[in-house]
């Protein structure tokens, strides 16, 4: 009895195989084969952001990446005051390093897989893990995009939201919520092309940049 030979796959499965593959792999990465540096806490602006990490370095030493515009003029003389308490309190001295770049969630994003790039190159490890400090209304948004932008390096993002009183969101509602599925796809897109399509809107960008990077 002739049988007939199994039916090899198709090159349309293999590259949709493939693309699948690649989307997820800034959130499988982390769990396959995870970065082995340090964790850092991840200040995205605003004031009382900045203030309680400093608060919570203050009792850990963990080191503090603030990407910030640079109208915002953080931080300011009394954080830059407390963070030199805490290196004063803390035998590993813990950082505070300051980015000015990105206008919105999804350019800060490319700002923070930039600065891990960076580390790369002078041959300092990827964090495990990046703590993420943004307010409970930027969840899950922020997070996506930053596990999107960072993934591929082996660091996963945690969500810290600062205790504001406002709730997270549900998971019926982020399901549906339209902005963390669009800084998702505009991540993707910058890791494909380079570009987080923030061009396609020029005129709101203008509008955004200027505001970032008005001079003081």
């Amino acid at each position: 009895m002739n049988r007939n030979p199994p039916p090899r796959p198709s090159w349309l499965a293999l590259a949709g195989a493939t693309a699948l593959l690649w989307l997820a792999w800034p959130l499988l990465r982390p769990r396959l084969w995870p970065a082995a540096g340090d964790p850092w806490l991840v200040v995205l602006d605003g004031y009382h952001r900045l203030d309680w990490a400093l608060q919570r370095q203050g009792r850990s030493g963990e080191p503090i990446l603030l990407i910030t515009c640079l109208a915002t003029r953080q931080p300011t003389a009394a954080q830059w005051s407390t963070h030199q308490g805490n290196t004063r309190s803390h035998p590993n001295r813990p950082q505070l390093r300051v980015l000015h770049q990105g206008f919105d969630t999804a350019t800060q994003a490319v700002a923070l897989a930039q600065w891990l790039q960076q580390r790369r190159q002078q041959g300092q490890p990827a964090p495990g893990q990046l703590l993420l400090v943004s307010d409970p209304h930027h969840f899950p948004r922020a997070q996506w995009a930053a596990q999107v932008a960072v993934g591929s390096s082996g660091s996963q993002v945690v969500a810290l939201p600062v205790p504001t009183g406002v709730p997270l969101m549900t998971e019926e509602e982020w399901w549906l919520h339209w902005p963390s599925w669009r800084d998702a796809l505009r991540l993707q897109l910058w890791r494909a092309t380079g570009s987080t399509g923030a061009s396609i809107k020029a005129a709101k960008r203008q509008r955004k940049v200027q505001a970032c990077f008005a001079s003081p």
